[in-house]
């Protein structure tokens, strides 16, 4: 089935799934706050008027009551493909309205920043107002950490850190811990020793205001200059297990390299890029460990047997669509695999290979069409040699709840290998994504052509195709309506009519019935200002060829006297074929007309 629209006017998958917190450590308990500027962010004319919590506490960052004009912009591709959120130092900044669950006597937060000019202040992430801040995270000139706490004794203390440590030329990962029986920690990139460390014993005042993000909003001239990827806070200390999963996570994600325990390397160039989604489990000891792990994909790892001290298993996938569609690289009896592949460490704090035992996988195929149990199969790269045709499949999926599809106690898994989910019966457990394809490309001299593919829809309410110069500002060109739900392929196009000259950038957005939308990859296309169409040969004889024209272009010819004449047309790859050979010798005139530079020739029929 096919759908086409001609008006003026790209895909990550188009499935969203649940998930407990980032690495798989907390859940909405106590992973309160989780802002992520490749998650949930609101554009309106270039800025930002909204951020949301992907924590399940609904603490949403949006524009300030009284300035909702100073908003910071998104920035695609910032770190590592990643995007952020650029705060301008003059007055940009977001508000998260005062909750009950962000009054803290206890937490430990992670902000990823990267500071454009060093000054005093630029204040990352503050509850309160300055000299009653419930905890705060800012940098002075020469780079250097402040966390600044009022007690409930009516005390403050404000240490910071020495040496610079935010700056101007990297992403980097600061993590803050306080309790009353530790005191304060902050680490920069999970490093071995503290930048920040001290004994208070103190009990944190709460207060009722809001959680600033990139202000201190009772002080003139904090606001930040720079850029924030992600900010994650919860209402307690992490255990030492679970620290380590988290800034594996996000040393994955940002391409950092951590001070201390960088135990995921398969995020590295030399193994592959394997930097999406990184969850784990592990142990120090019995009182800290991560036993349990689900995080931001959609695998889910548990129930390991033989997780013995110093021990970690960590995955991540390498940005791979969500479906079968193309992917060959098949053992005997698979009828398709997904193209996402993940890859596993498996080491102990030494970075040294060890072996977890056994461990539960689960994959939560929620919306991804219709699943057969039986006809699930795990594919394990066992030998390590990035190839999947040549390994055993592991059947025995059960269904334990809801869309959790899990194989139990699987040994396969060590050090290094790979490993993507299967099926052996393509029409039963199809294993679709829903954009298998999108291309975006010049139709003749002055349209732009973009055409897509759904091998599946769930409440789908539509796509919206957009268009930009320079990848930050985005124009929304023309709606598209979805099929809704299917199981069937369909085909759509849309040909802009008035598009940009030069270089340009389309992607498409989807949205659900909900409301909930994703976007897709960009697609970069060049349009030449100076081509126009051509037509050969001249003089025709049997035919012509017209090429550099739309294809929805309509096309006549009239002879001397401005009788339009009938002749047949073929369109090819290289344009338009036209039949000539019954035309009486004599001028003609070729007219185009529909398409966004109309285009007129003369030529002679000998």
């Amino acid at each position: 089935m096919s759908r086409s629209i001609h008006l003026s006017w790209s895909f990550v998958p188009l499935v969203a799934f649940a998930q407990t917190g980032p690495g798989g450590v907390g859940t909405s308990a106590n992973n309160i706050l989780w802002l992520d500027a490749n998650y949930g962010v609101t554009q309106s004319s270039g800025s930002v008027s909204a951020w949301s919590d992907r924590s399940g506490n609904a603490n949403n960052a949006a524009y300030p009551p009284a300035i909702p004009t100073s908003l910071p912009t998104r920035v695609t591709n910032s770190v590592n493909g990643y995007p952020s959120l650029d705060f301008d130092g003059v007055d940009d900044q977001l508000w998260v309205s005062d909750h009950s669950t962000l009054d803290l006597t206890q937490w430990h937060a992670f902000i990823v920043v990267i500071a454009d000019l060093q000054k005093n202040y630029n204040a990352w992430v503050v509850k309160g107002d300055d000299n009653s801040e419930n905890y705060e995270m800012l940098s002075y000139s020469d780079g250097n950490i402040h966390t600044p706490t009022r007690y409930t004794d009516g005390t403050r203390t404000f240490p910071s850190s020495s040496g610079g440590q935010v700056t101007t030329t990297d992403f980097n990962i600061f993590e803050y811990s306080y309790s009353s029986s530790v005191g304060r920690d902050v680490w920069k990139n999970s490093g071995s020793s503290t930048i920040i460390t001290d004994n208070e014993n103190k009990t944190p005042a709460t207060n009722n205001l809001p959680l600033y993000i990139a202000n201190e909003r009772s002080t003139t001239g904090r606001e930040v200059n720079g850029d924030i990827a992600e900010v994650i806070l919860y209402n307690a200390p992490l255990n030492s297990a679970e620290r380590i999963v988290v800034n594996n996570y996000l040393a994955a994600k940002y391409d950092r390299s951590l001070g201390a325990n960088d135990l995921y390397i398969q995020d590295d160039a030399a193994n592959g890029n394997y930097d999406h989604a990184v969850a784990g489990i592990g142990r120090i000891n019995s009182s800290n460990q991560q036993t349990d792990s689900y995080g931001s994909g959609i695998v889910r790892m548990a129930n390991a047997t033989g997780l013995n001290n110093t021990e970690f298993l960590l995955w991540g996938h390498d940005g791979g669509a969500l479906g079968t569609w193309g992917v060959g690289d098949l053992p005997t009896g698979i009828q398709g695999r997904w193209q996402r592949v993940w890859r596993v460490s498996e080491v102990n704090t030494s970075g040294t290979a060890i072996d977890v035992g056994n461990v539960d996988i689960t994959f939560d195929l929620s919306g991804l069409g219709s699943v057969m149990s039986s006809d699930l199969r795990l594919l394990v790269d066992t030998d390590n040699d990035g190839v999947f045709a040549d390994e055993t499949p592991i059947s025995g999926a059960t269904n334990p709840s809801g869309n959790n599809y899990r194989f139990s106690a699987v040994a396969a898994l060590t050090n290094g290998v790979r490993f993507t989910l299967s099926t052996i019966n393509l029409s039963a457990t199809p294993l679709p994504v829903e954009l298998i394809a999108f291309t975006a490309e010049p139709d003749g001299a002055g349209a732009v052509r973009t055409a897509w593919t759904t091998a599946s829809e769930h409440d789908n309410a539509g796509f919206t195709v957009q268009r930009s110069k320079d990848l930050e500002s985005w124009s929304d060109v023309a709606y598209v309506f979805g099929a809704g739900n299917s199981q069937n392929t369909l085909h759509y196009t849309a040909t802009d009519l008035h598009p940009f000259f030069g270089t340009s950038f389309y992607r498409l957005e989807q949205t659900d019935l909900d409301g909930d939308h994703q976007l897709s990859h960009v697609v970069q296309v060049v349009l030449d200002p100076h081509t126009r169409p051509t037509l050969s040969p001249n003089p025709a004889t049997e035919r012509l060829v017209l090429s550099g024209i739309a294809t929805n272009t309509s096309i006549e010819v009239y002879d001397a006297l401005g009788q339009r004449m009938i002749v047949p047309t073929i369109r090819t790859n290289s344009g338009v074929e036209i039949t000539t050979v019954d035309l009486a010798p004599g001028a003609y005139v070729l007219i185009c007309s529909g398409s966004s530079v109309p285009f007129a020739s003369n030529f002679i029929k000998e």
